[in-house]
């Protein structure tokens, strides 16, 4: 935590306005430590369960838009809160997860609190949570609204056929939906891979192959 500032201070700057203290209130109730990471590819946040030793822990992403900083750490709240009543990893999204992570969304359904744009999916995202709200496209849709989407593409911005890239070098072709995830082909090894609408990757312009990649990847 930055130095002299408190908790509710640190998150003001990453909530939407009037939700960092009923963050706060959980936290001072709750021994469950916060770090907010550098931004990972593979999860927006996390949470580790804690030992006799070391507290639980929750990790967010630093870059993520206020109101899926907010979602995704009521998510990893709801995984802490069982954790703590239990003192064991329950089914990880299961019932007793659904139910937690409603009760503790309640409070910022309230009115004035989070946009309309926001509050209807993310309400009806609520009646069955599932493991990311990514996978929920009428939510992961008005989330990314607020994102900063300098340099951003998405798997869904693609046309069928398209190639497009990955960090670690490896380059895909876009095939067709199949039931939530683009059907995709890996050029590097032959295999399939199935990816979520949402993922982001650097696009490939037609002829381009791995060996001519820009810079990185």
């Amino acid at each position: 935590m930055t130095q002299g500032k408190t908790l509710n201070d640190v998150l003001s700057g990453y909530l939407p306005s009037g939700c960092s203290g009923l963050v706060t209130e959980w936290f001072g109730n709750h021994r469950v430590v916060l770090r907010i990471t550098r931004s990972r590819r593979s999860k927006l946040g996390d949470f580790r369960g804690g030992s006799s030793l070391v507290h639980p822990r929750i990790t967010i992403n630093h870059d993520l838009n206020q109101y899926s900083f907010l979602i995704t750490l009521i998510h990893e709240m709801a995984h802490a809160e069982l954790f703590l009543a239990s003192g064991r990893r329950l089914k990880p999204h299961g019932e007793q997860w659904k139910s937690t992570y409603r009760l503790l969304s309640r409070p910022f359904l309230q009115p004035g609190l989070l946009p309309d744009d926001i509050l209807q999916p993310f309400t009806d995202y609520l009646k069955n949570p599932s493991a990311s709200s990514t996978a929920y496209a009428p939510l992961a849709n008005a989330l990314r609204r607020y994102d900063d989407a300098s340099g951003k593409t998405l798997v869904s911005d693609l046309p069928d056929e398209a190639l497009f890239a990955l960090p670690d070098g490896r380059v895909f072709r876009r095939g067709v939906k199949l039931r939530k995830r683009y059907r995709c082909v890996c050029l590097n090894n032959k295999r399939i891979y199935l990816f979520s609408p949402l993922a982001e990757i650097l696009q490939v312009e037609s002829g381009n192959s791995a060996s001519n990649l820009p810079a990185g990847f």
